[in-house]
């Protein structure tokens, strides 16, 4: 006995090795490979159970009519399209035509007899008493066996059946007559509440029917013999690979972006789940959302004896059906194994409400004891399975059977077998992204599209115009998004958004009736990631978000390639760039651009992960301040070998580079070029623990990398930024300024260019603190190019506090009241102010910074060390303004330097209007001539601040006031101020200050050379042999206050042994310019300052 056993086990295995050489290698048109995930359905024990009945046995002796349904491919009725082109959309109506006539069809299907008040949907002349997917002769059709219910047979149903040949029967002219006045909406009766449940998601997608009557649907053959042949078909042992009028892009190397994932499941349905037409609805149009077709089905009366020996129901199964009826349906598509699983939920009901609400088992279940459906989850028993319920059978022990499996199994002719399991073909599409999406949500979109099943195999940005979007089927109000970038309003601004489309080549099988769910389904993962109110903002507020105005799904035509996929995996020339002529002066507090590159089969699983969180940044829902900004990315099927040396993060000398190039030239690549402030640092901290690893993820780590990388994959106008997305927007030029407008890749290798900002430091908090304050500016890489020390008119303060509210209102706190605003207002006008205009890269954000909140207390709680922690005592007294923004800062400056700054022009300022001064303005001769200084009368300012106010920082004693009181002129000529690090001239002018000098006036400024010869003149008799120090270019002139300052300040630097700790100070000492003599200081004065401060003890005066 267990030698026959055996002797049947290796003649089975032998068998299906006979199979396997006639298994149908190409689709049935021959134009395409074979689909993949089709083995043969063939299984040692199952292919040997007896065979499955299809009608039930009463059938014999009961009039029937054969139904048929054409289908264009699985799951998608033919109808009125049978024989046109076929459009997306009418793809997408085929499939909810299907859905709705199986749901129709089932809910008058009956285990054992029908009658007429049994009949489910609207009084259907008919019960279903058989129904399958069957490919035969070319085509693939869903026929249906239909009887006449019980209650109308007469007893002359034998002689109608008789004179059948001659015409129809009256059951017959029933059924066609009901089916030519019926619409299809009629029977869908249950459509509304499939709705409302569909209606459960963000984005549903809601069912449409057309108004069609069901003739155009369903045909008639009223030959008895077309049902007993049909549904007596013995099925083959293979599966057939289906074309259709959907097309392939012959450009598109077949590398594909992920590992394919393609699986089948079998799903055994029982009469509490498809006897509700709702139930099996909303199943199959979940299954239709989630990108799974149904590539077989079958309605099965299985005999006794089958249930006994099939393992594939389990115990359970085998006792409830008791020759019951069950729906056998076998589901194809990527990931489909979780996906059922998600749509099912658990199979005890209660459990499934719980965790899994909008579930079939937890909305359409009532008790764990009449459970829905049954799948078999190891692969082992669901390809048993399909072989039980759709594949064909052998008897046992037939030494005849090679020639039977030949004969059924005829290499010359496997297209025409018949089969009831069927795949199609793959066909590519054009899944169009508006520029509605920012570049932040690409990453999202892509494991979405893979998640559904479709393979990336190119990408690209496109600019659509009105033209090429009526050839696209853009509506008018789809041409609103995809033509039009709509302004967003950013910090106050409006910025018009790059008008650029995202391009996506993808492929799968049956493209078309997927991709009409795709918009719909990428809408939904947006919201899922909290991402759909950012969309809402690049919208018009009057503009209602849908998924046709993100997302827009075309098929693929070789005329539409050539305008919306001719560059997808275009690269420039390559030619090998010489790093040494380029400087890269890669600053990382300013934007840097980094090369990142994720290679491999398995990109969209392992590495969306990744370009999640370096595009919408590492944060639970929306976008976060660490994003990356995406400048251009590019699929890539295969490495060219220079392009994998130029990846390879292993030097040549290194053992791995050779073996890391091989790797890398054998797989594809996405490549993306990303943009932030430290992105070489930041992208380093993203990078696996293990990197490189398996050199899934590479980067560029240099800034010479970098631009090497973006050269040879990119060309300048593949490089487009999405100013929306920067994060740096406020604090940076708008676009087409300065560096902004510079090409990316000129911006690599120049840098960014430097920008201004304001720091004022305001009345009472400066005075004794200039030198700390100018050397802390110098430490923090700022350059002082305009200084000015005034008092605040009216225009300028209630400018600055305009300012001052708007930021707290687009930080939601409350607007100053009237009293508070009162008084900010006296205090910013209660004396003077040091107006500090600085440059350098990211000046603005750098400073704000450096400042901290604006309220101390704040600040001195978060960080001690922030400016404001150290100058100011509360939210009004914060000690220090600063710039909030690139355009504030503009205007900030133009407010307090009018005249122009000390500096060489940029393209920044000269396109801002900002002049650069070639003189000194103030400077006058003639002021000099005609003008003296006088001691003040009495200095009532000075008083009444140091009466009401203890933050005013000033000397206070006899020694300003004193006869002994003298104002002098310290020049800081243009030498001294570009000394290099540490700044021991401030260091001096702090310890001036710190020794009871009292600054009254200062600036920065410019002179040219009929001033230069002026000014050496005027200081002539105390300068001698130092008159080259005084050259073009900026200095600082001072007007200090203290006891005998003018006569004896060489004394004073001696006495105070300012330049005794340090012999270097002594160098500094000699290259200051300042008088020895009254008369002569108060002819500087006079020559240099239109006015001192209020609280000085002299006055300039005609």
């Amino acid at each position: 006995m267990q030698k026959e056993r055996q002797k049947n086990r290796a003649q089975r295995q032998q068998y299906l090795k006979y199979l396997l050489t006639f298994r149908p290698q190409q689709s049935t048109n021959r134009k395409q490979s074979a689909a993949e995930m089709t083995d043969i359905i063939y299984d040692t024990d199952g292919s040997y159970l007896p065979s499955v009945s299809t009608l039930p046995s009463y059938l014999k002796c009961r009039e029937c009519l054969l139904l048929m349904v054409p289908l264009l491919s699985p799951g998608v009725v033919a109808g009125q399209t049978k024989g046109k082109a076929q459009t997306v959309e009418s793809t997408s109506l085929g499939s909810h035509v299907y859905n709705s006539l199986i749901a129709w069809f089932m809910s008058l299907a009956k285990p054992s007899s029908c009658s007429a008040e049994d009949s489910v949907t609207n009084s259907a002349p008919f019960c279903v008493t058989g129904l399958q997917q069957f490919w035969k002769n070319d085509s693939l059709v869903l026929y249906i066996c239909a009887v006449p219910p019980e209650e109308t047979r007469s007893p002359r149903a034998n002689l109608r059946w008789k004179n059948m040949k001659r015409g129809w029967t009256s059951f017959g002219q029933r059924v066609s007559k009901f089916l030519a006045q019926t619409q299809l909406r009629t029977v869908a009766s249950w459509l509304p509440e499939l709705n409302h449940l569909l209606e459960l998601q963000t984005h549903p997608a809601i069912v449409s029917l057309p108004s069609s009557r069901l003739d155009c649907f369903v045909s008639i053959s009223p030959d008895k013999e077309a049902v007993r042949k049909t549904f007596g078909a013995n099925p083959g042992f293979y599966w057939q690979t289906l074309n259709n009028q959907e097309q392939i892009c012959q450009w598109a190397e077949a590398r594909s972006s992920q590992q394919p994932h393609t699986e089948v499941v079998l799903a055994l349905v029982y009469q509490t789940l498809f006897h509700n037409p709702l139930a099996t609805h909303h199943t199959l149009q979940l299954l239709f959302s989630s990108g799974l077709d149904v590539c077989g089905l079958r309605f099965t009366y299985p005999s006794k004896e089958l249930l006994a020996n099939c393992a594939v129901l389990g115990r359970s199964g085998q006792r409830w059906l008791s020759q019951q009826p069950l729906l056998a349906m076998a589901i194809r598509g990527s990931y489909a194994r979780a996906l059922w699983q998600e749509i099912t939920g658990p199979s005890d009901p209660m459990l499934a409400r719980r965790t899994d609400p909008a579930s079939i088992n937890a909305l359409h279940c009532h008790s764990q004891e009449r459970t829905l459906f049954h799948s078999p989850r190891l692969a082992s028993l669901v390809h048993m399975g399909l072989c039980v319920w759709f594949g064909g059978r052998l008897p046992n022990n037939d030494h005849r059977m090679t020639a039977k499996v030949q004969s059924s199994s005829d290499n010359r002719d496997t297209a025409s077998s018949p089969a009831m399991l069927c795949a199609t073909v793959k066909a590519d599409v054009f899944l169009l992204v508006s520029p509605v999406v920012p570049p932040c949500c690409y990453s999202y979109v892509l494991a979405s599209c893979a998640k559904k099943g479709f393979q990336l195999m190119g990408l690209q940005r496109v600019q659509i115009s009105n033209m090429r979007a009526s050839s696209l089927g853009l509506n008018t109000e789809q041409m609103s998004t995809f033509c039009h970038a709509s302004m967003v309003s950013i910090d106050e601004a409006l910025l018009e958004p790059f008008s650029h489309c995202l391009v996506l080549l993808l492929r799968r099988e049956n493209a078309f009736r997927h991709s009409a769910n795709l918009p719909t389904g990428l809408m939904n993962e947006l919201a899922l990631q909290g991402l759909v109110g950012l969309l809402r903002t690049r919208l018009p507020g009057s503009v209602h978000l849908k998924s046709d105005l993100c997302f827009h799904a075309v098929p693929y035509m070789e005329e539409l390639f050539n305008f919306l996929g001719h560059n997808m995996w275009t690269i420039p020339d390559f030619s090998p760039v010489v790093l040494s002529k380029h400087r890269y002066p890669s600053c990382s507090e300013a934007e840097q651009i980094v090369i990142l590159t994720l290679t491999g089969h398995n990109i969209m699983e392992k590495g969306m992960s990744l370009l999640h969180k370096v595009l919408s940044g590492n944060h639970a829902g929306g976008v976060g301040e660490d994003r990356f900004e995406l400048l251009a990315l590019k699929w890539l099927p295969t490495l060219s070998w220079q392009q994998a040396q130029e990846l390879s993060p292993f030097e040549v000398s290194e053992r791995q580079w050779r073996s890391s190039v091989v790797s890398l030239v054998s797989s594809p690549a996405l490549v993306c070029a990303i943009r932030r402030p430290q992105a070489f640092s930041k992208m380093q901290r993203l990078l696996p623990q293990d990197y490189p690893g398996d050199l899934s993820v590479l980067m560029s780590t240099t800034p010479e990398m970098a631009f090497r990388q973006a050269t040879l994959f990119f060309t300048e106008t593949q490089m487009i930024p999405d100013h929306s997305s920067r994060i740096m927007f406020k604090f940076l030029p708008p676009p087409n300024i300065g560096s902004a407008g510079q090409s990316l890749f000129s911006y690599m290798t120049e840098g960014s260019q430097p920008l201004l900002t304001l720091a004022l430091f305001k009345p009472g908090v400066w005075g004794h603190y200039l030198g700390k304050i100018l050397s802390k500016i110098q430490q923090n890489k700022f350059t002082i190019v305009g200084l000015h020390m005034l008092v605040l008119n009216s225009k300028m303060a209630n400018t600055l506090m305009n300012v001052s509210e708007n930021q707290a209102l687009i930080n939601g706190k409350h607007p100053c009241e009237p009293s508070e605003r009162d008084s900010e207002f006296k205090y910013l006008t209660s004396g003077p102010v040091l107006a500090l205009c600085l440059q350098r890269v990211n000046a603005v954000k750098r400073l704000l910074e450096l400042l901290g909140p604006e309220d101390p207390a704040q600040a001195r709680t978060e960080d001690l060390h922030v400016w404001r922690a150290s100058y100011g005592t509360d939210r009004l007294h914060n000690g220090i303004y600063g710039s909030v923004s690139y355009q504030q800062a503009v205007q900030d400056v133009k407010l307090m330097f009018p005249e122009g700054l000390c500096c060489t022009e940029t393209l920044i300022m000269k396109h801002e209007q900002i002049p650069c001064l070639r003189s000194d303005p103030v400077a006058s001769l003639e002021r000099q001539q005609s003008h003296t200084i006088t001691n003040s009368a009495k200095n009532k300012l000075l008083q009444s601040l140091m009466e009401k106010s203890e933050l005013i920082r000033v000397v206070a004693g006899s020694s300003v006031r004193s006869a002994l009181c003298q104002t002098t002129c310290l020049i800081m000529p243009s030498c001294v101020l570009q000394l290099s690090r540490p700044p021991l001239h401030l260091d001096l002018l702090q310890r001036l200050l710190s020794s009871g000098c009292h600054v009254v006036a200062g600036r920065l400024c410019s002179l040219d050379q009929t001033q230069i010869t002026q000014l050496s003149l005027l200081l002539m008799p105390t300068s001698t042999g130092q008159e080259p120090l005084l050259c073009e270019g900026p200095c600082l002139v001072l007007a200090l206050q203290m006891d005998n300052i003018v006569t004896c300040f060489d004394l004073i630097l001696e006495r105070r042994m300012i330049c005794r700790d340090m012999p270097d100070f002594e160098n500094v000492r000699k290259m200051l310019l300042y008088p020895s003599t009254e008369p002569d200081a108060m002819k500087l004065l006079c020559y240099l300052f239109d006015v001192l401060s209020p609280d000085s003890h002299h006055s300039i005066v005609p």
